[in-house]
């Protein structure tokens, strides 16, 4: 009868246990299209603490890495929409460990260095931490495309420019539109962005931090939009 005791007392532990993580999960909108799940402390909520991922609506997961009290700690790794490793980057050294250059997504890179250069100058271009395509969906919304933007008739070439510090942080950002019949230079505000979105690293010159500017560059296929009145995935081509 004590051994019975004992496994049930055993088994209702377990139990509370798994409840216990399970209530420790939490899921919340971070962009228009991206979903971030995480652990927190039992006591509170709004404090990350433990496993970590980002999911698009596909539920393809982009980012996974963990927190300890609200600070994100160790290895992480990023992931492109098809599931292969992009990226991986030691938040406790501040360190890119790994980069290749994401050939699935519709985000291409462009980099200008704030600097006169020679043939014999070693350069490291600047990186947006988790990738370019995470990086332009964490920001975008084809909701929020100009009015302008929505009536062209012509493909348009939409840039997000960022200027970095000599450190990598972010003092500037704005959207460019090129096209036939429209061209637009609009300013954004710096704050009140995804978290992610802030971070990138510097550039280097000869092992020397420097000033510059990185790109996002997107073609939007307005004039074929499914939807006139929302521009649904103007950034998809139409095979």
């Amino acid at each position: 009868m004590k051994k019975l005791l004992f496994i049930n007392a055993i088994l209702a532990l377990s139990l509370s246990s798994l409840h216990a993580q399970k209530d420790n999960w939490h899921k919340k909108r971070i962009s228009p299209t991206l979903f971030e799940n995480y652990m927190s402390l039992p006591q509170d909520k709004n404090v990350k603490n433990g496993a970590y991922n980002v999911a698009n609506v596909d539920n393809k997961v982009l980012v996974l890495g963990s927190y300890k009290n609200n600070v994100k700690d160790s290895i992480w790794n990023f992931y492109n929409i098809t599931g292969d490793i992009i990226q991986s980057y030691n938040y406790s050294t501040n360190q890119m460990l790994y980069h290749v250059v994401d050939p699935s997504t519709i985000v291409k890179q462009k980099v200008v260095i704030d600097t006169t250069l020679s043939e014999d100058d070693k350069i490291v271009a600047p990186q947006k931490i988790g990738g370019v395509n995470y990086g332009f969906y964490l920001i975008h919304s084809d909701k929020a495309l100009p009015v302008e933007v929505k009536q062209q008739k012509n493909d348009i070439l939409m840039e997000y420019v960022f200027s970095l510090s000599e450190t990598g942080k972010l003092t500037d950002w704005h959207i460019v539109y090129t096209s036939t019949f429209f061209n637009d230079d609009r300013k954004q505000s710096i704050s009140g962005l995804p978290k992610d979105a802030y971070e990138f690293t510097a550039a280097t010159v000869n092992g020397k931090p420097i000033k510059s500017v990185l790109i996002y560059q997107v073609m939007l296929y307005v004039n074929q939009a499914r939807d006139k009145g929302t521009y649904n995935v103007v950034t998809q081509q139409n095979q």
